[in-house]
């Protein structure tokens, strides 16, 4: 049986499990897309309909309903297929057409483009422009973009280095700004943390052999730690005669970004590259949520997992030893330890709050006032490498004459254009520049080797960090 086929077998159990309705247009929306794919191929080797049944996958584990999950399958007959969006309206439904309309992509196919053609897809903002447009409208269309190109990250390694890159640039320039306005919090973490192996796949690879082995050799201990929890917290609420109704004990690790970011607090980044297995048990790296009924207040719940958590049949399998909060989220939660010394982050929600922690706000979220032509952030650094791989911090939005006037001021002043993450493309000195991107610089110099002076007074407005602003503000300033 081909994997897509198991993968959609689990997507429906899923929807079953919660008694979902409208599970027959999820069967017919696959068997539709089934049939419009056929004999379609990803550039991975793979079935094209593998691709939409695991975009519809990643929304049915995360709760979304039926027509979200639906959408997903179809989401790329429209442009794929020649199959159209009335079609789909008249044997859907109306909501589901809205959700495939609002991911259908305009934008270029991303294999199909040459080289001298490929600068232009991180140009064009036709796709985002749509995408945020209609998404003022039907939210579900950003969440079908999100599964798609986790997915799209996650099958990635059969391009050019450069075109990985590319694709991570872009996601960090549209994606994420959309993720964190809307609090998806589950899907940025994993979208995030695709980009991070990208961009730095040949330094942390040991890092992720070790995460790996590490979560591998605990499985047993979370399968065992989530029993003893489940019914301790029932025998606690009987003794305590509290009726809360516990739904869920979620037990995971944090992304490999996560775990690499909490450990490199507290140690030298290069050391966490090459940290041992024995010693992760050092950070908490691994999340429990405890997910109540919504009948209950969050302080009625604080107050009693803080009784749960110092009552002595609770120490005996794990104790409070710290308190942290989560870095994007800024959500609070307590560090534990169990009997191994694993350390965890504790969190506890109702259902409600635990899907809105986890999806963000899929309703009533006012986009009248995102920027349709650009969706950037700011305020952040980003890590930056030269020809010899030597790393440089900088602020977002640099751009690749920044980096010029970074590595000495005479090549600020001489830089022509330069090559970025390998790729056979001219990249002009305003191009902005991502984390992880790594830039060769074409310099101009005499026939002695002396860097010339080829700066034009429009380069101010290329120019983003005090740094190079400053220097060619002087030298016009000198000049006129």
């Amino acid at each position: 049986m081909p994997v897509y086929e198991e993968t959609i077998q689990e997507t429906l159990n899923l929807l079953k499990q919660k008694q979902a309705v409208g599970i027959n247009n999820v069967i017919k929306a696959y068997e539709l897309a089934h049939s419009l794919h056929s004999g379609q191929m990803r550039k991975d080797g793979e079935a094209y309909i593998s691709h939409p049944v695991a975009v519809a996958y990643s929304l049915a584990k995360l709760d979304f309903d039926t027509n979200v999950v639906s959408a997903a399958l179809l989401h790329d007959v429209v442009e794929d297929c020649g199959y159209t969006v009335k079609e789909i309206e008249s044997n859907f439904n109306s909501t589901i057409a809205k959700i495939v309309d609002g991911v259908t992509a305009i934008e270029c196919d991303f294999d199909s483009l040459s080289d001298e053609e490929f600068p232009k897809l991180l140009e064009g903002v036709k796709t985002y422009q749509k995408l945020i447009s209609v998404g003022k409208e039907n939210l579900f269309a950003f969440y079908i973009k999100f599964a798609d190109r986790l997915h799209n990250l996650t099958t990635i390694k059969c391009f050019p280095y450069y075109k990985q890159m590319a694709k991570v640039k872009e996601t960090e320039n549209w994606l994420y700004p959309i993720l964190k306005l809307l609090g998806a919090n589950e899907f940025y973490r994993l979208i995030a943390n695709e980009c991070f192996k990208i961009q730095n796949y040949n330094s942390v690879d040991e890092f992720s052999k070790i995460y790996n082995k590490y979560f591998a050799y605990n499985q047993e201990t979370y399968n065992i730690l989530k029993e003893d929890l489940y019914l301790l917290l029932n025998k606690h609420m009987q003794i305590s005669n509290k009726n809360l109704d516990l739904q869920k004990i979620s037990l995971k690790p944090c992304t490999m970004l996560e775990a690499y970011e909490i450990i490199a607090e507290t140690m030298d980044v290069k050391k966490v590259q090459e940290v041992k297995q024995s010693y992760l048990n050092k950070f908490p790296i691994t999340k429990i949520s405890l997910i109540f009924n919504n009948n209950r207040s969050n302080k009625d719940l604080n107050t009693f997992l803080f009784d749960f958590l110092t009552n002595h049949e609770t120490q005996k399998i794990i104790k409070i030893c710290g308190f942290g909060v989560e870095k994007d989220t800024k959500m609070p939660y307590i560090v534990v330890v169990d009997n191994f010394r694993n350390k965890y982050q504790l969190y506890i929600f109702t259902s409600k709050n635990y899907l809105i922690y986890r999806n963000g706000m899929t309703m009533g979220v006012d986009l009248s006032f995102v920027d349709e032509t650009s969706a950037e952030i700011s305020d952040k650094y980003i890590r930056i490498y030269s020809r010899s791989n030597e790393v440089f911090r900088m602020p977002e939005n640099s751009t690749v004459l920044d980096f010029a006037f970074k590595i000495h001021k005479d090549f600020g002043f001489a830089c022509k254009y330069a090559y970025l993450n390998d790729a056979p493309t001219k990249s002009p000195i305003y191009t902005k520049l991502s984390d992880g991107d790594k830039v060769v610089l074409e310099i101009v110099k005499d026939e002695k080797g002396i860097c010339q002076n080829i700066s034009q007074i429009r380069w101010i407005m290329y120019a983003k960090t005090d740094q190079a602003q400053r220097a060619l503000v002087r030298y016009f300033e000198n000049a006129l």
